[in-house]
């Protein structure tokens, strides 16, 4: 196997420039195949609540102390959101065919931008359920927090609407990692191939093969055929 430098690399990549070009258009002819034919589009929809840390609304004065406490209580209501009592609520209220664990694993709940602001969102296949779904979460969990927690309190500040396009699959995002890939997996094997291939077609290869001289060599005899039809011919 013989070193490479830098200009044999680029060498190598320009004598198989139209095949590393099929192998990435290949990629990303795949990669678009299968982000629309095989991956199924998944919506999203989300809520918003408002948290407090005391339920007690008539107090208007807002210490920074208050909003800490706020942005932790998101964490301890999205846990309580995902318990089957409150999961068993949202399934009732909307009618719908899902299980518990499959709403589970539709269902996330966070922080928006580090404030006091909750957001739910539902990641369903359907964009009218992950509406339904997202605001009947919203209309059914205010009265457990309260139940569990016996302290803060949550409004209402946006409900879900339905998503007019899918969140996922994102179809640019994929094709463009499946040209990255091709465009590896092309480079690498002309690399390879070319390591590998024991052909001499240069004065170069030889000298690095025999490490010796090069006393002399045969001529094509194709490109005087090509310049004299009458020419001699061998063989």
């Amino acid at each position: 196997m013989e070193e490479l430098d830098i200009r044999q690399i680029f060498s190598y990549l320009k004598r198989h420039f139209w095949l590393i070009v099929s192998i990435v258009l290949v990629a990303a002819s795949l990669s678009l195949t299968v982000t629309y034919f095989f991956i199924t589009p998944q919506y999203e929809a989300s809520a918003t609540l408002y948290v407090f840390n005391n339920s007690n609304r008539s107090d208007t004065t807002i210490s920074s102390s208050d909003i800490t406490t706020s942005q932790k209580l998101i964490a301890t209501y999205s846990v309580i959101m995902q318990c089957d009592n409150v999961i068993n609520k949202v399934i009732e209220t909307t009618g719908l065919d899902y299980t518990p664990g499959q709403i589970r694993k539709m269902f996330s709940g966070s922080s928006v931008n580090n404030t006091e602001v909750m957001k739910i969102t539902i990641k369903s296949e359907d964009p009218v359920d992950a509406m339904i779904i997202a605001n009947a979460f919203i209309d059914v969990a205010p009265e457990e927090i309260l139940r569990v927690i016996k302290a803060g309190a949550v409004e209402i500040l946006d409900r879900a609407v339905v998503p007019s396009k899918p969140s996922s699959p994102n179809m640019v995002k994929n094709v463009a990692v499946g040209v990255v890939l091709g465009f590896i997996v092309a480079v690498a094997f002309v690399i390879l191939y070319e390591l590998f291939n024991t052909k001499v077609r240069t004065e170069e290869n030889l000298l690095r093969v025999v490490k010796a001289p090069v006393i002399g060599y045969i001529p094509d005899l194709k490109l005087y055929q090509d310049e004299d039809k009458k020419g001699h011919f061998y063989g």
